[in-house]
């Protein structure tokens, strides 16, 4: 089938020497990743090594979504999909679990759920691949209660392991890897490092003279400006305003995002009205990153839940002041043509510029009330992101 498509769509395909892994360099060193990471898994847990195949897919499950280079935020799964991977459900590999019994197998005064060891994560459906003990079969359920705890005892699991299909009885391919699956590495035996001893640092004096650049700077490396700004920032972003109050470094995102406010005179504190629609407040968060994904700032935006306002009574017309992509590109041949420089600027919170005509009120943002108001409401004085 691949052979026929190649040939439709005019594709040569080439095919390595035999016995020359080097030829395949990186596709051969991530299939070593990934089977490293399988090998510490199984005995991290200390599991069968007939388990190996759900190691193997699980360990690339993973690699797919966590960052594939140092300093970096983007992962295999973002370049592919074009949005970021959800973690929060996984889990540790080979923990023990307990599996929602069988209702129709299960009688009145029976236990509810079966104990098991979790295996990975379905490609097919939003579920967890498990083991189960009870009935000794290899299955995929989303009824499933996972103890991550390090030390909880698994139970047992047999040398034979029955079919199973998702829910039900999928056959284990192959038992161990073979010889000539495993590579070199797995040979190697790692020697016991020596502990170090109480060591003497020997001062050595250098004439200033012989000294290359300013006396009163220090030396600074390419990856220090990396490493010191992610210092002072966050990669995970908060779901919600209680994990963002969690964290300091969005904290201060929030306090700057509400001393733009007070900056650009947004709104003024007033006593809630009575017989007037009050519009909610929402926190957004994005990390904004640089070329290569790093993490470079923690951006958190207040918005108005603008599709609670009233037509007629909030607003009457609406209005997105966005240039239209033809008028940009009238501009830059004009540009081109008369030989004009062009600057492109960012205007820090443009948006809060705009004056307001009509009574608009917001309530105070989560986790920002005054305490000494905690009942009042913000009359609007500019234009606020999510307004109609």
């Amino acid at each position: 089938m691949f052979s026929d498509f190649c040939a439709s769509e005019g594709i040569k395909h080439e095919f390595s020497s035999p016995i020359t892994p080097q030829q395949n360099g990186v596709a051969e060193r991530k299939n070593r990743t990934i089977q490293e990471s399988a090998r510490v898994m199984l005995h991290a847990k200390q599991l069968p090594y007939h388990l190996w195949t759900e190691a193997m897919n699980t360990a690339c499950y993973i690699h797919n979504r966590v960052t594939i280079r140092k300093y970096s935020s983007c992962t295999l799964y973002e370049l592919y999909k074009g949005k970021k991977p959800i973690v929060s459900y996984f889990h540790v590999f080979g923990s023990k679990c307990y599996i929602l019994a069988d209702r129709e197998q299960r009688r009145k005064l029976d236990p509810k759920s079966d104990e098991g060891i979790f295996l990975g994560y379905s490609t097919n459906s939003r579920a967890y691949r498990v083991y189960n003990s009870k009935t000794k079969v290899l299955m995929e359920s989303i009824n499933v209660v996972i103890d991550d705890a390090p030390y909880s005892k698994l139970p047992d699991v047999a040398t034979d392991v029955a079919p199973s299909i998702p829910q039900g009885p999928v056959e284990l391919e192959g038992g161990e890897p073979q010889d000539g699956d495993t590579d070199d590495e797995a040979c190697e035996v790692i020697q016991p490092t020596p502990s170090k001893g109480p060591s003497t640092r020997i001062q050595k004096n250098h004439p200033q003279e012989l000294i290359i650049g300013q006396l009163d700077r220090g030396v600074t490396t390419r990856s220090r400006e990396v490493i010191c700004n992610s210092c002072f920032v966050s990669k995970i972003e908060p779901k919600n305003v209680k994990e963002a109050l969690q964290d300091e470094y969005w904290i201060n995102a929030m306090q700057e995002e509400l001393t733009q406010f007070e900056r650009n005179e947004v709104w003024d504190l007033v006593p809630r009205p009575d017989g007037i629609n009050i519009i909610g407040t929402k926190w957004i968060y994005r990390n904004k990153s640089d070329e290569k994904c790093t993490v470079t700032r923690n951006k958190a935006r207040l918005v108005a839940q603008g599709y609670t306002q009233i037509e007629g009574v909030d607003f009457d017309e609406t209005f997105a002041p966005v240039a239209r992509l033809e008028s940009i590109r009238l501009i830059l041949g004009l540009a081109c043509v008369l030989k004009f420089k062009l600057f492109q600027i960012d205007v820090k919170s443009a948006f809060l510029n705009g004056y307001l005509h009509e009574e608009v009120y917001v309530e105070q943002p989560k986790g920002f009330t005054d305490p000494n108001h905690p009942n009042h409401v913000y009359k609007l004085k500019k234009a606020l992101y999510g307004l109609k």
